[in-house]
C-alpha cells in the first residue's frame, strides 16, 4: 500500500572524501534497490540529516574539516544518535578508534584494509533489516 512505512524506501548516507572509494559504494550499494546519498564532507552531511535523517549512516573517520568523530559526536547532540544506525568505514581501526566508535552508538566499524564491497554492502542491508 502506497505511503505504508513497510514500503518506504531505505536511504543510506555515505560520507566518503575519496572519490573512487565513495563512487564505488554509491553505485553497489544502490543496485541493491536502497537509496544513497553520497557527501564529501562532514559539514554537507550533517545538514542533510539534520532536514531530514535516512535510514543508515556510512562515514569514514578521516574527513576533510570536521572528523568522523566529532561529525558522530554532534549528531548525538541533535539526539539523531542512536537513533540512527551508524556503520564506520575507516583507515583507523586499532583498538581505541573502534572501542570510541562503539561508546557513540556504532552498530559496525569495517576497516578499509580489508574491505570488500560486498561485505560491505550485505553489513549494510544487515543494520538496516535491524532497524526496519
Amino acid at each position: 500500500m502506497e505511503g505504508d512505512d513497510t514500503t518506504k524506501k531505505q536511504k543510506v548516507v555515505i560520507v566518503e572524501d575519496d572519490n573512487f572509494l565513495g563512487d564505488l559504494l554509491l553505485e553497489h550499494i544502490s543496485k541493491n534497490g536502497i537509496e544513497v546519498s553520497l557527501f564529501r564532507d562532514a559539514e554537507t552531511a550533517f545538514s542533510s540529516i539534520e532536514k531530514e535523517a535516512p535510514s543508515l549512516l556510512l562515514t569514514d573517520i578521516l574527513l576533510p574539516g570536521m572528523d568522523g568523530f566529532t561529525f558522530l559526536e554532534k549528531l548525538k547532540e541533535k539526539k539523531i544518535l542512536p537513533s540512527l544506525p551508524v556503520i564506520i568505514l575507516s583507515n583507523l581501526s586499532q583498538t581505541k578508534d573502534i572501542e570510541k566508535g562503539m561508546t557513540l552508538g556504532v552498530k559496525a566499524y569495517i576497516g578499509k584494509s580489508n574491505f570488500d564491497l560486498e561485505d560491505i554492502t550485505k553489513k549494510v542491508k544487515e543494520v538496516l533489516d535491524q532497524f526496519k
